[in-house]
């Protein structure tokens, strides 16, 4: 090749990638982009560092909620704030160094003179405080607090500014021994990365949850010097990287680690501590949470219960704030963070290996360097990443994922075969479309699939019953057979009566019936498959038990399955090299929520009156409730799928009869009639049913607190 005819290709393979990266960076894309990349080192080598040992959570989890949940002196979420004082107690008998409350008293109550007492009594306590960023008129009241609890007024730096604040109720602010802040802010893509220990709130600084809980009752000792934040504790001190705003980029330990930080119910505490009031303790084995589990920690008193807390994204997954809010102290009190090189490092470095690439791809004639040097960059930009990691420290990646990899394609591109370039992109669109129909129809017209279109289907939706515990027990090398053996026998039943496989999630299986091959009885082979599924299901069960693989939950396992039809939009989607047919819309997001629903019932196929309408000439169901899903209005029948039209048996027809008649009489508001017929139904089935339980507590919980008058019989459920 001529050295006239390399300068083109040579130059090419710089300024555009050089383009790109400073189109990128103008927009925006680079810095979006290089945040999502500096998350990968959290997966890939988690744990270098350890949590803090000194910081403890004193869970009000779903346990401490139905626990205290029909006692007056607590009550339903929230509880009554009477009820603290006593873990505030429990917490210093057990001599707690501090504790930091992640629950907000911003709201008038009759018992926050009990709040008040325990300020007076405890000073080790520290309250919460929301910022907002809308503005109004602050109270007056407020002055007060700020010359108390704020860091003093801030004139120069660039902190992160709210404009108004939501303080402790009353008197609860007024003598509280400390108040914190419990803002976290995300990064524009709503992932939480980062932390700030201060912020300000009209001028004035005020300390955040981790910052307080740093420093317990010592003074607050602290300085910005350029981009550090230097605190001061007894004598000690900690320097944090930062940047412009005092955020300080928080080291994430491993999911494992966040998962098993020491997290303690609120309801044992306080079971334990009114044994210990009443003297029913004789020693201190008989303690359901001994003492000094707390003794010299830190305590977080938050929530980890659904529905009573704000999920925080991290680069981790979702967690509940509490345990986030733990794992910034932690930061602070281990002195773990990690500092970011700037970006400008990243585009120079990401320049010199670009010249480098495109000379060996495209000026030596050395096909054994094209390929080594590339790769070898990419390896050392690994390996450097590494090491810098484990010395907390971030490189920007982004500049280099943005322009070598271009340009090597390009360069790689120009001394090979387009046509082999072109196949392979679409084989390896053919390898990610999984069902033959899809591979099939896409190699006729894929452009058709991507645009996609809208007609009535069939969603099915499944999800292994209780997999958690399942895969505790199980090896990770267990774990992968159980889950193939499953899947592939599942997946199978599917494809044979004519479904598609959307896509796995973890071990739930969601499928489309009636796409993208259109057909009228996609309801019904829907139904086929939910059928054979469960026969499925009971033959694995005999196998594993027999052969004794895995373990007894294993050998047991169950599943749920949710069925909707109507509507969606479904298609192609995706890139041309990773794309899949999937679908989207309300029929669908029904579908999951009725396999979600299953679980309250205690039943395998939950369906809804669409599916019923459509099949009941087909199969025997069972009527179970009228409900009103979250965020719908139209009420909603829901159906158990029990078999094919005709082979129930008569005592399961007797059975399904008799719940049927007493659903009547529950929607009728003849709350005692029905329990006694869902008790009947029960003694006809022999043995208790879940969903007979669940109407009877509905009808106890009416017959005290009757349904508001105009009752249309349908129950809404208040989570998804």
């Amino acid at each position: 090749m001529k050295i006239r005819d390399k300068i083109t290709p040579y130059f090419l393979t710089i300024l555009f990638p050089l383009a790109l990266l400073f189109f990128f960076e103008a927009f925006g894309i680079l810095e979006i982009w290089n945040k999502k990349l500096s998350d990968v080192p959290l997966y890939i080598y988690p744990d270098h560092h350890l949590f803090s040992k000194d910081v403890v959570i004193l869970d009000i989890d779903e346990h401490s909620l139905a626990h205290y949940a029909n006692n007056p002196e607590v009550g339903r979420w929230p509880w009554r704030r009477s009820i603290y004082p006593s873990i505030y107690a429990f917490l210093n008998m057990a001599e707690a160094n501090f504790i930091v409350n992640d629950i907000l008293f911003t709201e008038n109550s009759e018992d926050d003179e009990t709040l008040v007492l325990a300020n007076s009594i405890f000073p080790n306590i520290s309250h919460s405080a929301a910022f907002r960023a809308d503005e109004y008129n602050i109270s007056q009241k407020y002055f007060k607090l700020y010359e108390r609890y704020s860091l003093g007024k801030n004139e120069t730096l660039k902190l992160a500014n709210f404009e108004s604040a939501s303080f402790p109720n009353g008197q609860i602010g007024e003598t509280a021994p400390h108040i914190h802040v419990v803002n976290v802010m995300p990064d524009k893509d709503g992932v939480l990365r980062r932390f700030a220990p201060i912020v300000s709130l009209t001028d004035y600084m005020f300390p955040t949850l981790s910052m307080v809980a740093f420093f317990e009752n010592d003074p607050m000792k602290f300085e910005f010097n350029e981009d550090k934040l230097i605190l001061e504790k007894q004598e000690n001190f900690y320097e944090f990287p930062i940047n412009q705003k005092g955020f300080i980029r928080s080291y994430y330990y491993s999911s494992n680690a966040l998962k098993n930080i020491p997290r303690y119910s609120a309801s044992d505490v306080l079971e334990t501590y009114s044994r210990i009031i009443e003297g029913t303790i004789e020693d201190e084995s008989q303690l359901l949470i001994p003492l000094e589990n707390f003794k010299n920690k830190i305590v977080i008193l938050g929530t980890t219960a659904p529905g009573t807390h704000d999920d925080v994204v991290t680069p981790l997954g979702l967690f509940p704030g509490v345990i986030i809010q733990a794992n910034f102290i932690s930061n602070l009190l281990e002195n773990h963070s990690l500092f970011e090189i700037p970006m400008y490092w990243g585009n120079l470095f990401a320049f010199i290996f670009l010249l480098l690439i495109a000379y060996f791809l495209l000026v030596s004639d050395n096909n054994l360097l094209r390929i080594i040097v590339p790769f070898g960059i990419f390896f050392l930009i690994g390996l450097s990443s590494f090491i810098l990691y484990l010395n907390d420290i971030l490189i920007p990646i982004a500049p280099f994922t943005v322009t070598l990899p271009i340009s090597f394609i390009l360069g790689y591109s120009y001394v090979t075969y387009k046509e082999g370039f072109e196949k392979r992109k679409y084989n390896s669109v053919l390898r990610n479309l999984i069902d033959p129909s899809v591979v099939s129809l896409a190699l006729q017209d894929i452009e058709a699939l991507k645009e996609g279109g809208e007609w009535k289907i069939t969603a099915f939706f499944s999800d292994v019953a209780a997999f958690s515990e399942i895969s505790e027990e199980l090896s990770a090398t267990d774990l992968a057979k159980l889950l193939n053996e499953y899947l592939s026998a599942m997946t199978d039943e599917l494809k044979i009566n004519y479904g598609t496989l959307d896509k796995y999630i973890g071990d739930a299986i969601v499928g489309i019936f009636g796409a993208p091959i259109k057909n009228q009885t996609h309801p019904i082979d829907a139904c086929n498959t939910a059928l054979a599924m469960v026969a499925k299901m009971k033959e694995l069960n005999q196998t594993w038990t027999i052969e004794n693989k895995y373990t007894i939950k294993a050998q047991n396992m169950k599943f749920r399955i949710g069925l909707n039809c109507g509507l969606a939009k479904v298609g192609f989607m995706g890139t041309d090299s990773l794309a899949s047919y999937t679908m989207m819309g309300d029929t669908v997001n029904l579908a999951a929520r009725l396999e979600a629903a299953a679980k309250d019932y205690g039943i395998p196929i939950l369906v809804s009156e669409n599916i019923y309408n459509s099949c009941k000439d087909n199969f025997d169901f069972w009527k179970l409730d009228s409900i009103r899903v979250k965020g719908k209005d139209k009420p909603l029948l829901i159906y158990s799928l029990r078999n094919q039209i005709g082979q129930s048996s008569s005592h399961e027809n007797e059975f399904v009869q008799c719940y049927e008649d007493a659903f009547n009489l529950y929607q009728n508001m003849k709350w005692s009639e029905a329990i006694d017929l869902f008790e009947t139904a029960i003694h006809i089935k022999g043995e208790d049913d879940k969903a007979c339980q669940l109407l009877i507590n509905r009808c106890k919980l009416y017959y005290k607190q009757p349904p508001p008058i105009g009752w249309d019989g349908v129950f809404t459920r208040l989570v998804k």
